[in-house]
């Protein structure tokens, strides 16, 4: 597969999400790097390989979502959920592009490209949002974020690379790698303070986001030490 595409129609406010939050001290990356890959696509193994190159610069956060629009190729995404290809409609739709396809990598909710080189996602807008409080802590056994943002999405994700052998489709018996793999999205819609409890060996993080065009203002990261 080449590079695929489908249709959507979708508002920008349907970018939604479900819950979950870990602990290392509160990081605050400059760029995140959002793909959207499918283990039935056979153009997205070198993206996933691409943006786990990444991984280890703490200036990027990289998250990996499992999309479904393709599991009726013959192999159902093991990390898919109906809920990241929702997200990535609404970025579909708020970047005024009429679809989604995979691989896709979106750059702080602003620029999408199926292909970017190291130099590419460097010289992308840096986050700066000195009006916006976020704050992501660790406070016995629970992540608590604290905000004025008037929408927050917080992502929990498996971190470092996830190996799956893809026994039918167009990947079929291929053993992919996939970084940082988004387990949970969960959408806060209004300021104040909210907790969720820890899992273990997962990450969590905070994404601010401009409720009308999706473009990420301002992120924060809580690791597992």
């Amino acid at each position: 597969m080449t590079y695929r595409k489908t249709h959507i129609f979708i508002s920008v406010a349907t970018l939604l999400g479900t819950a979950s939050f870990t602990a290392h001290a509160g990081d605050h990356p400059t760029t995140v790097v959002e793909l959207f890959t499918s283990q039935g696509c056979s153009s997205c193994p070198p993206a996933n390989e691409f943006v786990g190159t990444l991984m280890d610069d703490s200036d990027k956060l990289v998250l990996s979502y499992g999309v479904t629009y393709w599991d009726y190729l013959g192999w159902e995404d093991t990390f898919g959920d109906p809920e990241f290809t929702q997200r990535q409609k609404a970025y579909g739709a708020a970047l005024d592009i009429g679809y989604v396809y995979t691989p896709q990598i979106v750059l702080n909710g602003r620029d999408h490209n199926s292909r970017y080189t190291a130099e590419k996602v460097e010289r992308a807008e840096p986050l700066i949002a000195e009006d916006i409080l976020l704050k992501i802590t660790d406070e016995q056994g629970r992540v608590a974020i604290d905000t004025n943002a008037s929408q927050v999405v917080i992502v929990t994700y498996t971190p470092g690379w996830q190996n799956v052998a893809v026994k039918r489709g167009e990947n079929h018996g291929r053993k992919l790698k996939i970084a940082n793999v988004v387990d949970d999205v969960e959408l806060v819609k209004k300021p104040g303070r909210t907790k969720v409890k820890i899992e273990p060996g997962k990450s969590y993080a905070a994404l601010v986001h401009d409720p009308q065009t999706l473009q990420i203002t301002a992120a924060r990261i809580l690791e597992n030490p």
